[in-house]
Formats: structure tokens, sequence, C-alpha cells
């Protein structure tokens, strides 16, 4: 009967409830059924709590167990003579209890997650102290002497003593937990008797007390439903705790010592696509591995479980869809004593970070092979141009020496000088891309600035003068004699800006100014180096850069006039090239200009100024020198390797103009086949050459006995460290196309006057 069909019964029926008959039956009946419904649920929460009682107990009665085994393991331990059989089977009975007290569901029960790692840490502590000794012990019974064995009998001791804590506090623990259950149970036992009391009370008072059990009758079986919706909800939680506990994102396995598994969790399922019962009794590998497992890595994971020894490993995977994931695999044994029970694997998703880490590969590759082709492109094109430019600039510098009319003259000297823009630009490009590219290197010598300073304006004197303009020096006398810095880059970022300011100067001229600034004083007189700050100064009076421009003043191909109409040429790479170039050499440029009125280039570096080495002259004690060379140059014997008709015509009209004739060779072939069958005192060495190259040429010539020529490279190729290649095959020196007459006789003035 439903609860509506109650109320309406007991309303339709009032008068014939004041009999004494029916209010009876009713009561009874009421009586009876409550009785019933209340003893159930009684019994029901009383098994509960006896279970739970029980498995605290358990849990209790499994820590006591383990103290009373670590006690007569003791025993054992400093009792008479060792019997390694009792000693064995002590240490066996503690383990096993140790052991048994560091598994999962001992925590469920003990309701303390507290608890559970306190006697996981006692299990850690006998596993790396006392379990370790007693089998040294067992294993050689006359190991020991008696001193250890009372330490040992010690060690065992306090932590028996840490087990009695941790049962006194699992006791502790399952005293409240079983008060808890038993106050419920308490309570709806005493519920139950108020209620059977009233029953009593209802028989005496039939008629009185019959709505009274209607109600009773209703609440009651409310709070059953209250009480046993609750009890669910309790056991549902219990549920979801023990999966949240034992559930994992990192995929574990355990196999038997075979390597055969026998149990998988969740996570391994969700991954991979097998469950347990598909993968029970396989080899892991043979399932998740495919063709692009790594061959090498299976074999030593194989070995190590023929082994029995723990590892760990990346490894490429395939789920039961074929998809493919990367896992990082620890795998330790399972040992009861010496013997190897099982593995435990762990494995954590990798898949991400390998993804990652080939994208990042291949991006670098990527990166890689474009930098190496716009070398290789770089280097093409400057060989494909100074090839050209070898043939324009000798012969309009020859040109320029014969007799010319003056408009045959200005039509030479412009093409000359167009020649030479030419080859500084891709000067420029060449070192640009270098330092972009991080392979220019920076070498560290001594060098005398005052020297570097009056060369670099000695060399752009005739061009002031030309222009009407003054350029003027000084170098600080507190400035080093000598300091380590890298004598080329310094020479190429000082030219760079005095270049910059005599194009940009109609009127005055450009001043060049060495200072320095020392970080600290000198400690002792006879140190060798002193830290500081070389500060290289250049001003010019010229135009000047607009304010809105000089941020990107040191921008690669950016100028200070971007507008088409701009007179002044250049690539716009000078500047950012001496701008890198400060910059790997540790220190900054830095600009400051006003329009009309001129421009200022600071460029200051770290320096370490030498205390050895020979006296530079300071200010005003330069002298200018004669040098007087006597000549005693002598007749050349010269072989000039070149493929190229018209840089065979260049440079052999150039070595007339100094008076040498020179046999030719078309290529490396040639030259060797030349130099078999005549003995010469120098061979110009075209480094780019059919049939046999001058660099191979070069190496099979060094290899033969006798007297050797003096070889000189030549060679299109300008690029970083094309130089030190051609030194390292065994040439004495090296001469970039195009190169001029006085570049010619320079090279060759050692051998002419030796």
């Amino acid at each position: 009967m439903s609860l509506s069909g109650l109320w309406e019964f007991a309303e339709g029926r009032t008068r014939i409830l004041v009999a004494l008959v029916i209010p009876a039956v009713l009561a009874v009946g009421g009586t009876v059924g409550l009785s019933i419904l209340t003893m159930n649920a009684t019994r029901e929460l009383s098994a509960n709590v006896r279970l739970t009682q029980d498995l605290v107990d358990g849990n209790v009665r499994t820590l006591s167990q383990a103290q009373r085994e670590l006690l007569r393991l003791e025993d054992a331990v400093v009792d008479g003579p060792v019997d390694p059989d009792v000693l064995e089977l002590r240490r066996s009975l503690a383990a096993q209890r140790i052991q048994e007290g560091t598994l999962d569901y001992q925590g469920r029960t003990l309701g303390d997650a507290r608890l559970l790692a306190r006697s996981r840490e006692l299990a850690q502590v006998w596993r790396d102290g006392p379990d370790r000794q007693v089998q040294a012990l067992v294993a050689n019974p006359t190991s020991m002497s008696g001193a250890d064995r009372v330490r040992l009998s010690s060690e065992i001791q306090e932590l028996e003593g840490q087990y009695n804590t941790l049962v006194s506090e699992a006791e502790n623990v399952r005293k409240q937990n079983a008060a808890v259950a038993n106050n419920a149970t308490a309570g709806l036992v005493s519920d139950t008797r108020l209620l059977l009391g009233g029953l009593v009370l209802t028989l005496v008072a039939l008629a009185v007390l019959v709505a009274g059990m209607v109600y009773v009758l209703y609440a009651a079986r409310r709070a059953q439903l209250v009480q046993t919706a609750r009890l669910r909800e309790a056991r549902a939680q219990l549920q979801r705790t023990s999966v949240a506990v034992q559930a994992t994102d990192n995929l574990v396995v355990v196999t038997d010592p075979k390597g055969h598994v026998e149990w998988v969790n969740d996570a391994f399922t969700r991954r991979t696509g097998y469950t347990l019962e598909e993968v029970e009794g396989r080899s892991p590998g043979r399932v998740l591995q495919g063709r692009d497992t790594d061959p090498e890595t299976v074999r030593r994971m194989r070995e190590s479980i023929r082994r029995q020894e723990p590892f760990t490993a990346e490894v490429l995977n395939y789920a039961k869809d074929g998809s493919r994931y990367w896992v990082s695999l620890d795998v330790s044994p399972i040992r009861d004593g010496d013997v190897v029970t099982g593995f435990v694997g762990v494995e954590t998703d990798i898949t991400n970070r390998r993804l990652t880490e080939e994208n990042l590969r291949r991006a670098k590759e990527t990166a890689e092979e474009s930098a190496e082709a716009k070398q290789r492109f770089l280097a093409s094109m400057s060989h494909e141009i100074r090839t050209p430019l070898n043939a324009v600039i000798g012969l309009t510098d020859l040109l320029q020496d014969t007799a010319l009319d003056e408009q045959q003259r200005s039509y030479v000297s412009t093409a000359h000088q167009s020649g030479r823009h030419l080859l500084a630009i891709v000067n420029d490009i060449l070192d640009f891309s270098a330092l972009e590219s991080g392979e220019l290197e920076m070498e560290s010598t001594s060098t005398d600035v005052r020297a570097l300073v009056q060369d670099v304006c000695t060399m752009f004197t005739t061009k002031a003068e030309r222009r009407g303009l003054s350029l003027w020096w000084s170098v600080d006398p507190d400035v080093p004699e000598l300091v380590c810095s890298d004598l080329v880059r310094l020479r190429q970022v000082l030219i760079n800006l005095v270049g910059n300011g005599l194009k940009f100067t109609e009127r005055g001229g450009v001043r060049i100014r060495a200072s320095y600034l020392a970080a600290a004083p000198l400690l002792r007189p006879d140190a060798e180096t002193a830290p500081g700050t070389l500060v290289l100064e250049v001003v010019d009076t010229g135009m000047g850069i607009p304010a809105d421009r000089l941020s990107r003043i040191f921008t690669a191909f950016a100028q200070g006039d971007a507008s088409t109409t701009r007179t002044h040429g250049g690539t716009g790479l000078g500047l950012a090239i001496c701008a890198r170039i400060a910059q790997r050499l540790g220190g900054e440029i830095q600009v400051e200009s006003t329009v009309g009125e001129g421009s200022s280039f600071t460029f200051s570096l770290p320096v370490l100024g030498c205390a050895n080495g020979t006296a530079g002259a300071t200010v005003g004690e330069l002298e200018d020198e004669v040098v007087v060379v006597e000549d005693e140059t002598h007749d050349l014997r010269l072989l000039l390797a070149e493929d190229d008709p018209v840089n065979q015509m260049v440079a052999i009209h150039m070595l007339r103009r100094l008076g040498i004739e020179a046999d030719v060779a078309g290529d490396g072939i040639e030259a060797l086949q030349a130099l078999s069958a005549h003995r010469y005192d120098v061979v110009l060495m075209d480094v780019n050459m059919p049939n046999l190259d001058g660099v191979r040429a070069t190496e099979q010539l060094r290899v033969r006995p006798g007297p050797q020529p003096r070889i000189i490279a030549l060679t299109a190729n300008a690029a970083e460290g094309d130089r030190e290649r051609m030194l390292a095959a065994g040439m004495d020196d090296y001469l970039s196309k195009p190169y001029t007459l006085a570049d010619l006789e320079k090279i060759l003035a050692p051998v002419r006057a030796g």
C-alpha cells in the first residue's frame, strides 16, 4: 500500500478505529512490520560495522605480526651461534609481514593515508638496513662480529619499536572508526527500542495511538530510505576513492619473470586499446612494437629482462588501432628475497615531447641547409663576379698607364673606379653574410692602436686631399702601447667609418681620436694586463643624419637617405657590418648627428692592455721615416697556371709591365708537366681549373723531391677561411681576384728581392 492510500484508509475509517479489535490488529501489524524493517536495517548496518572492524583489525594484526616477527628475528640474530636456516626463516617471515603492511588495501582499511605512508617508510628502512645485513649474515654466518650483531640487534629493536608505535596509532584509528560505526548503529537501535515502547503503549491505548502508529510507520519508513540512500552513497564514495587512489596517467604493466603480462592498469587500456584479457600471458613487446621500433633498443630491453636487471628506455610503440606513440619506460624487477618473481613497468607517454624534438631537429636541419645553400650561392656569386672583374680592373689599371687623351683617361678611370666599387660591394655582402651566419672568426692579437690609426689615415690621405678635405688623427697618451684585440676587424671598422665620413662630407673634414677608459687601476706595476675600454671616435663635418633615421642607420641595406635620388652610392652594409663586428668583439657603436653640422660615430670595445711589447709613439712624437730598399731584384722564372684566356692576358701584360716574362699552363696537369720539365722560382696558381685544380696540383707538387717554387694562389673565392685553406694545402701566399698591378708587384717583391 502506498503512503497516500494509507492516509485515505485512516481518514475513511476513523469511527471504526474507535473499536478495540481493529486498532489492536493494526497496532500489532504495524508494530511487527516496523520491527522487521528496523531489525533488517540494524543487521545491515551492524554487518558493515563488523566488516570495517574486521578490515581494521586485519591491518593491525598484520602490523602486529610484523612487530612480532622482528622480535623473533632479533632473538635469532643476537642469541648464540648463527643458524642460517632459522635466521633466513625469521627474516623471510618479517619481510613478508612488512611487505603486506605496505599494500594499497591496507590504506583503505586503515582509512588514514598517513599511516600507510609511515608503514611504507618503515618497510624502506627495513629493506635498506636490517634486511640487507641479515641476508649478508645468512650468506656468510662468520662475516659479522659480535659487536656488529649487537648493533644489528639494536637496529631491529629500534625498527620494532617504531612498528609498535605504528600499531598503537593504528589501534587508535581502529577504535575511532569502530566508535563511529557503533554510535550510528546504537543510535538506530535506540530509536527502534523507543518505537517498540511506543507500540506497547499503543496496545494499551488502542484507538488513541492508531494515528500515531501510522505516523510512526511512515516516519520510520522514510528514515530507513534515507539511511539506505546514505549507505549506498557511502559505498559508492568508497569505490570512487579506491579507483582514484589506484588510477594514474602512467601506463603500468606487471609481468612474470619471463616478461609475460599478468596485469595492466586502466591507463594502459585507454592508451593502447588492449584489455587485460587481450595481452595477458603475452610479451608487451610482441603486442606493442612495430616496424619502426628501434631494434637496438628492443635488443637491450630483452637482454635486461633475461638478466633480470632494471632498465630505462624510450621506445616507439603502436596502439591497437595502429597509431604510433612514444613512451619513456622504467622497468624494475619484483624480488622475493633473491628471487625475481616478476617485473613492473611504468610507461610515461612522451609522444608530444618527441614530436616537438623532431620538429625542432627538422627545423634546425632546414635552417642549416638554407644557410649552407646561401653560403654556396654567395661563394659561387663571388667567384663568378670576381673572375670578369679581374679582367676589368686589371685591364683598366694597365690602360691608365698608357698614352690616352683626356676623354679616354676619364672613361678608363670611371670604368676602373666602377670595378673597384663593385668589388667593394661583393666584399661587403660576403662579410655581412659571414657575420650573420656566425662563421666569421675573431682573433685576439697584439694591436698597436697608434700604428692602426696612422695607417688608416695614410690610406685615405690622397682621397681627402683630392676632395679638398682635412683628415686629422690623435691618440691620447693613456692609450696602452699594445692592446689585445682583432687587428683585422678593428682596421675594417675604422676604414668603414672613415670612408663613410669622407663620402658624406663636402666641406671641412674628418677627425679620428683614440682614447682609453681604465676599468680599474693596475694593482702592480709589473701586471701583464689591465682591463679597460678602447674608444675610437670618428667625427665628420658632413651633411648629418636626420633624427628619425638614426634608429636604423646600422640596419642592413639601410642608408641615411633612402630616396631614389640620393647622390651617394653604396649597399647600406658598411655600418651594419661595423655594428656586428663590434658586437662580436663585445663592444658597441653609437652615433650622434645634427643635420647640416655632421656626425660622430663612437666605437667602444673592452680590451686588455699588453704590458709587454714595443713602445708606440704618442701624439706629437711621430716622425716620418724613410726606408730605402736597395734594388737587388733579379730575373724570375715564373709559371702562370690560369685556365681563363682573358685572365691569362691580363696577368701576362701586368707581368711584362713588371719586366717578367711568364710561361702559361691551362690547368693543373699542364702546370705539373711544366714544373717537371723546368725549374721555376714562382708559380701563380689559379685555384679553380679544369682537370686538376690548383689545390690538388699544389698537394701533388709538394710531395715531389727536390727544390720547390714559391706558390701564390690566385682565386676569385674570398669567403672566410679561403686563405687558411690555401695555405694548409701548401701554398705560400694568397692573391685574391681581382688584383691590380700594385697588388701583383707587392706580392712578388720578396721573391725578386731575394
